[in-house]
């Protein structure tokens, strides 16, 4: 588990800057210097970093002070207020709640320093307090599938900001998971992941780059101790224990020494010895850990092993063995975690079976198989079984008995829940109605006010397109017969006939211009529903071929399969694809070699109609008028767009352009 970058470097740093002494300093050493240094700073801003220095420093020595101090921070940059630093410190009090093994207390915090990260948008500190969620949920409920939803959220974040810290962590942290499923290529690969990711970030101390390449080295040290790979497993150890004792990281420190003791084997005398390291280190850090208990039961099998391979005083050694198992199993017991505490229950059983204490280890045994999937054979239950005393048949079925009442009980607690929650459910319905009905009217009204708003954006966009496509046309129609009539004389024949010609170009453009902006205006009408049904696709290709017939400006081709068919309203799909025909063959009109193709294909189980050209790419601003309601309106600027864009809109078909520059555009249809 990590925990939260520093505020700001450069302000960090100058602080360090003026304090030399302080910067060459590490682990208890700096946190005595900065807690004597607290009370004669003003600065509101370097007080609250100075508590978050100390209590990131504790978090690796004294998990209650670390508490303490993150406390002192949270209340201190509440005071000023400082929105970062007040997500900074829940996350540190959520750490410290973590690996005191305080789920719920741990949640709490987190989240709310993730809601204050994501209000700012600070993705540094989101993707940290991610990771803090998934360690939580797997160190301590062992609930992986939530644990790796949060660690993959946050390693998506730190790839996005390219931190090499934080993706180490988010490897490491998913490597946990695959172990615990004993999924060992997945665990081994993450995690191997992680330690080049924490290497890669070791010109960066502000991170404690030596503490995070420590703690890397023991996760795939892990791995191996879990396949018996021990050689392997004590190569990392035995890099990763200098830079914890280097670091004054004791809780790294512990843990490493505690899987160190693991790589030895049958050799219990140096097992015991390194294991007993590890739990007086605990003992100082953070006895309630979950890897100090752990340790605590580790330490109670190396007894154990001792008793049964090397003899001596194995009285003695039983003592110290079930001394160490039972400080597992109570620890266990008092942070809830039942899935440790019957596994040190199980091997509890199997000492007290050694001492032929048969009772107490049928006992420690059956709690055990009322948690874990058998770990042990038949064989081995009904060798068990065959020790109990007939009293001790009798006291379990007393125990049933008693279980069977208690069982009767909570069927009835769950009745009375049940009918309560009905209760409850009910009257919160009345309630719901209640304030359903009083917003019944404001939701009416504010609906007629949505659509008195659109209305009158149609209007708006209907005006000004009257406005600039009908009135010019119409003015150049009046200019060229006042012309006409008034001065006849001064137009020669030719003249008069490229005159007539304009005249009836400008009549034909005014006739498309007002048929198109009919058809949208219907378009537009509230109750308007398209008239659907089958249209072979090769009659709109052979109604595009005959209105396009003879164009001078380029070559039309057409592709299809004789039985392809689209069910849509034929006549705004006529539009449509006339529209798109007529912009190309405009764009190509000063090309040598134009060309226009259409061709219509299924594509995943859908119908698909293309237009390509090749003049060149479509312009973004032209682009624009088939996304934008705010792009300008017009028959020479996107009317065509504008209208093609309404017109599939109302018959459910998809547009999408793609240009290539200096290549050519290609329209796609799709019903």
């Amino acid at each position: 588990m990590n925990f939260v970058r520093n505020f700001i470097f450069w302000g960090f740093a100058a602080f360090f800057l003026a304090c030399p002494t302080l910067a060459q300093k590490q682990g208890q050493a700096l946190v005595d210097s900065l807690v004597r240094l607290l009370p004669t700073i003003q600065n509101d801003t370097l007080k609250a970093r100075t508590y978050k220095n100390i209590a990131e420093e504790l978090s690796f020595i004294n998990t209650d002070k670390a508490l303490y101090y993150s406390k002192l921070g949270l209340s201190h940059v509440t005071k000023m207020p400082w929105k970062r630093g007040i997500g900074v410190f829940n996350n540190a009090i959520g750490r410290s709640y973590s690996d005191k093994g305080m789920y719920d207390s741990c949640q709490y915090y987190y989240k709310r320093a993730l809601a204050v990260y994501q209000d700012i948008n600070d993705k540094w500190n989101m993707a940290s307090t991610y990771n803090n969620l998934g360690a939580a949920e797997q160190n301590i409920v062992s609930n992986y599938p939530k644990a790796t939803q949060y660690c993959l959220e946050g390693l998506k974040i730190a790839e996005e900001i390219d931190d090499a810290y934080l993706i180490a962590i988010g490897y490491g942290n998913l490597s946990g998971i695959f172990l615990a499923q004993k999924n060992y290529p997945k665990a081994l690969d993450y995690a191997l992941k992680g330690l080049r990711f924490a290497q890669k970030q070791a010109a960066y101390p502000q991170n404690n780059a030596q503490r995070e390449v420590a703690k890397a080295l023991v996760k795939v040290a892990a791995i191996y101790i879990d396949q018996k790979n021990f050689n392997n497993a004590q190569k990392y150890l035995q890099q990763a224990l200098p830079l914890f004792e280097k670091t004054g990281n004791l809780e790294g420190l512990a843990n490493a020494l505690d899987n160190f003791a693991t790589t030895f084997g049958q050799d219990s005398d140096t097992k015991i010895a390194y294991s007993l390291k590890a739990f007086q280190t605990w003992q100082k850090v953070n006895p309630m850990h979950s890897e100090a208990i752990t340790n605590a039961g580790n330490l109670g099998m190396a007894y154990l092993e001792k008793a049964k391979t090397k003899g001596g005083d194995k009285v003695s050694l039983y003592r110290q063995a079930e001394k160490y198992l039972q400080i597992a199993i109570a620890r266990s017991r008092q942070k809830g975690e039942v899935g440790n505490e019957s596994y040190w229950q199980g091997r509890l059983a199997e000492l007290q079976a050694e001492r032929g204490d048969y009772k107490n280890a049928y006992f420690n045994f059956r709690q055990y198989q009322a948690v874990q999937d058998s770990l042990y054979s038949q064989e081995s239950k009904n060798k068990i079984a065959g020790m109990e005393s007939q009293r001790e048949i009798e006291l379990r079925d007393k125990q049933l008995e008693i279980n069977r009442l208690d069982l009767e009980s909570q069927k009835k607690q769950r009745i009375y829940l049940f009918v309560g929650l009905g209760l409850m459910a009910v009257i919160g319905a009345l309630l719901y109605w209640q304030n359903q009905t009083r917003k019944r009217t404001n939701t009416t009204l504010l609906h007629l006010n949505h659509e008195l708003d659109e209305a009158n954006k149609v209007k708006a966009k209907f005006f000004a397109i009257l406005s600039h496509d009908l009135r010019s046309p119409v003015a150049n129609l009046i200019s060229f017969l006042n012309l006409q009539k008034e001065a006849p004389d001064l137009l020669t024949p030719d003249l008069a006939a490229a005159h007539q010609q304009r005249i009836t170009t400008a009549a034909e453009g005014l006739l498309d211009t007002m048929e198109s902006m009919l058809l949208w205006s219907k378009s537009q009408m509230e109750h308007f529903k398209p008239q659907v049904k089958e249209v072979p696709v090769s009659e709109l290709f052979a109604y595009l071929n005959k209105f396009f017939a003879g164009h001078p400006s380029a070559t039309l081709r057409f592709e299809t399969a004789d039985d392809l068919k689209v069910v849509t309203d034929e006549d705004y799909l006529k539009i449509i694809m006339q529209n798109l025909t007529s912009n190309a063959l405009k764009a190509l009109q000063n090309s040598p070699n134009g060309l226009v193709q259409w061709t219509a294909r299924q594509q995943n189980g859908q119908v698909v109609l293309a237009i390509t050209d090749n003049a060149g790419g479509i312009s973004e601003q032209q682009m624009s008028a088939l996304y934008a309601d705010t792009a300008h309106i017009g028959t020479k600027t996107g009317l065509g767009l504008h209208l093609i864009r309404d017109l599939a809109k109302a018959i459910s078909c998809k547009i999408s352009v793609h240009p290539t520059p200096n290549v050519g555009t290609e329209f796609l249809l799709t019903f």
